[in-house]
């Protein structure tokens, strides 16, 4: 009998995979992973051109910011290397 209630769905998922051996379940564990990054790509292809261009632009500042604070480490990091 297949359930349509999500409840449903769930609960017999967990029952069905529960009785697969662990490679088996290792297998279904995988498919569940590529379906779940499917549909990040999936939910990124719905954003209007305009929010990813400010996401685009948010996360380039964040980026910078964050790069320029590891240069300058890295570049003290050498010098002290150099002096060593």
């Amino acid at each position: 009998m297949i359930l349509s209630s999500l409840d449903g769905i769930q609960s017999q998922m967990l029952t069905l995979l529960s009785k697969l051996p662990l490679s088996e379940q290792e297998k279904a564990l995988e498919f569940v992973l590529s379906l779940h990054k499917k549909q990040q790509f999936q939910d990124w292809d719905r954003v209007s051109e305009e929010e990813a261009a400010a996401l685009k632009a948010e996360f380039a500042q964040e980026d910078l910011a964050s790069s320029e604070a590891v240069l300058n480490n890295y570049l003290y990091q050498l010098q002290q290397e150099d002096l060593a």
